[in-house]
């Protein structure tokens, strides 16, 4: 098998959370946000998990470059901002997303992140954040909320949703990136679902749409999304940790995303991990490593090879941001990042359970 130090790497996702409690907006909803973070931390192996206080901590977005350049094969990454209200920065703030794509200009590419409910005109907001920092696309989430309490935010409402697609398209954006799967606490379910990205992909046929956290629950039902709409695309974050802690979970996982679309639909498969939610190291050598069954499709049986494997870590993800694969590897270089390794955790803050 060819080592991924030969393999280019672009990681869909990485943000620098602030999991302190004093960045609580709204603790009863927070809280279990915070908690499944914890709660996921635990399940890590000897070696990637840290300590409590060293983890509800504010995470510089330097240190998010340290794990995914010196201390993992990762090469580009998409940043995140975020604008989950329940915190009072969103929980990766818009500073932080400047700072990481500044400070690393050929190795990262940023999305705004707007407050769909909470603004007066989101869509202005949007062109704000592409003008300050080139932001090429934008994160939206299921849930929002307001003096008045959770709403629940789809993507094919006509009066929310679609006006701001339509300016996403008129400044030129290439993809929407929509957070599914995971709820923030006790919310209602409806809008974790994926139903709604296909009328959303039918009227923007210019934009591509990105599940993010596809298969971590509703895997079949996202694996025909992707089968039948060529700009839908699935990003592992989250789902990817399983290839660490539940190997044979995430071959099913893989297996039901694969369903409808066959070996065909492994070009719509973007990797993220969400560093430095989980260290990128482990879990891009886990899922490199894994060795795939047969597995079964409508169309009928396949395997998901290397070449499947390099496509899934780095061309999709170049395919469906309107990025040049040969243009990204070329931009890196001999840079700072590009000698050996570093141990995992050695060149950050974060403090490892003895």
């Amino acid at each position: 098998m060819t080592s991924l130090d030969d393999v280019f790497v672009a990681d869909a996702v990485s943000h620098a959370y602030n999991l302190h409690p004093s960045n609580y907006a709204i603790e009863r909803y927070a809280q279990p946000v915070v908690d499944l973070m914890t709660g996921q931390e635990k399940a890590m192996p000897d070696g990637y998990q840290r300590t409590e206080e060293s983890f509800l901590t504010d995470w510089d977005p330097q240190v998010t470059a340290n794990m995914l350049f010196r201390e993992s094969q990762v090469d580009f990454t998409v940043f995140h901002p975020q604008s989950i209200t329940i915190f009072e920065d969103g929980l990766t703030a818009l500073e932080k997303g400047e700072r990481f794509v500044e400070a690393h200009p050929d190795r990262s590419a940023p999305l705004a992140s707007v407050d769909i409910i909470g603004m007066d005109d989101p869509g202005d907001e949007l062109a704000r954040q592409v003008d300050a920092f080139g932001a090429h696309g934008v994160k939206v989430y299921p849930s929002y909320w307001s003096d008045d309490g959770h709403h629940g935010f789809q993507m094919d409402d006509p009066e929310q949703a679609f006006p701001l697609w339509e300016r996403a398209a008129d400044l030129g954006l290439d993809v929407i990136a929509v957070h599914k799967a995971v709820p923030f606490g006790n919310v209602p379910l409806d809008p974790y679902r994926v139903e709604d990205v296909k009328e959303a992909a039918e009227s923007f046929p210019d934009l591509n749409f990105e599940i993010v956290h596809g298969g971590f629950i509703l895997a079949e039902e996202t694996g025909y999304r992707i089968a039948e709409h060529d700009n839908v695309y699935v990003n592992l974050e989250i789902t990817a940790a399983d290839a660490a802690t539940r190997p044979d979970a995430f071959v099913e996982t893989m297996a039901n995303l694969l369903w409808a679309g066959g070996k065909e639909a492994t070009d719509k498969i973007m990797w993220g991990c969400g560093t430095p939610q989980y260290h990128p190291r482990l879990l891009l050598e886990s899922f490199w490593n894994l060795d795939f069954p047969e597995m079964e499709s409508r169309d009928g049986t396949f395997t998901i090879t290397e070449e499947d494997k390099r496509k899934m870590v780095g061309a999709n993800l170049a395919e469906a941001h309107g990025f040049d694969l040969d243009e990204l590897q070329a931009s890196i270089g001999d840079d700072e990042y590009a000698g050996p390794l570093e141990a995992p955790y050695s060149t950050t803050p974060f403090e490892v359970v003895a």
